[in-house]
């Protein structure tokens, strides 16, 4: 049968003080395809790219690619197709840019190619948000954009919101694991409630400095209570970086999801040195890091 390929777009959850409902995507993507075959019994992968030798060590029966290809066909109620699974990683994994959500929503864009009657936009958000446990990577994996979702028991609202053009994103990957586990782990059970009225504002003042392009308010706006305090702790001189940022024309900087990438807000004239400053802080502390400079991703996860 014929192959059928998906790319996926990097997310960048929270977006500052929107724990686990913002979302932004981002143009560097994640490429999967899958080859049915009826003689198959299970899925088969290849993998290539970003950390390959890392994916090809786990056990292929919890690979969510092919665990969620299952669900759809399982929501279509039809017979799972099996056959050959192939991921060409772009986006560094186990960084906080949303890898195994593009894993997740690649598998479902990939069913939702074979399956009789395809399933909505909607109806894979659902899907998404179940397997993830939260919203705020697969919303803008799925739709593109700036994404402010909440999970509910059986569905998902979410609101898309477009990206001025004029804003980019400086992108650093240092060479330092967090896993999300970990990272949920360092969160406090309790805020004080003056933390959390100002996250409240300082999220509402992100979404709407966004949608009247007053950018300028970003560098309140991103500032957070809830995540970035804590788990800061867990990347080496994300101060500095995030100093660095703000000295070099950034609006302003914060954890990219939960780490250990950090993302900057900045305008297209101070975008790439914003980007350098904030990898040379890693490098003269002799840490290895990958830099980007990206704009927002506008249609989401497509066919190719």
């Amino acid at each position: 049968m014929n192959t059928i390929r998906v790319q996926v777009p990097a997310t960048s959850a929270n977006c500052g003080p929107g724990f686990d409902c913002l979302g932004l995507a981002l143009n560097l993507y994640n490429i999967f395809s899958f080859t049915p075959n009826s003689d198959a019994k299970e899925f088969t992968y290849t993998f290539t790219g970003y950390g390959a030798e890392l994916l090809e060590q786990e056990d292929p029966k919890t690979n969510l690619i092919g665990i969620a290809i299952e669900q759809v066909f399982a929501k279509a109620q039809e017979p799972i197709q099996y056959g050959h699974i192939t991921s060409d990683t772009l986006i560094p994994p186990s960084r906080g840019l949303g890898s195994s959500s593009t894993a997740i929503v690649g598998g479902l864009l990939l069913a939702n190619q074979l399956v009789s009657t395809p399933l909505s936009k909607e109806e894979l958000l659902v899907i998404a948000n179940r397997m993830e446990g939260h919203p705020d990577n697969v919303a803008p994996a799925i739709y593109g954009n700036l994404c402010c979702a909440t999970g509910l028991k059986d569905r998902v609202l979410n609101t898309v919101i477009p990206v001025p053009e004029t804003l980019c994103f400086a992108v650093v990957v240092p060479e330092v694991l967090v896993s999300t586990e970990y990272a949920r782990s360092v969160l406090p059970n309790h805020v004080p409630f003056k933390e959390a009225v100002q996250n409240v504002s300082h999220a509402s003042l992100f979404v709407t400095s966004l949608i009247t392009n007053q950018l300028d308010n970003l560098s309140i706006a991103l500032e957070d209570n809830l995540h970035v305090p804590y788990r800061k702790t867990l990347i080496p001189y994300c101060d500095e970086v995030f100093a660095a940022a703000k000295a070099t024309g950034a609006y302003g900087a914060t954890i990219s999801g939960s780490g250990s990438t950090l993302i900057a807000y900045a305008d297209k004239e101070h975008v790439k040195n914003v980007a350098d400053a904030m990898g040379q802080v890693f490098s003269l502390h002799g840490i290895d890091n990958k830099v980007y400079i990206l704009v927002a991703d506008t249609k989401g996860a497509t066919t190719i």
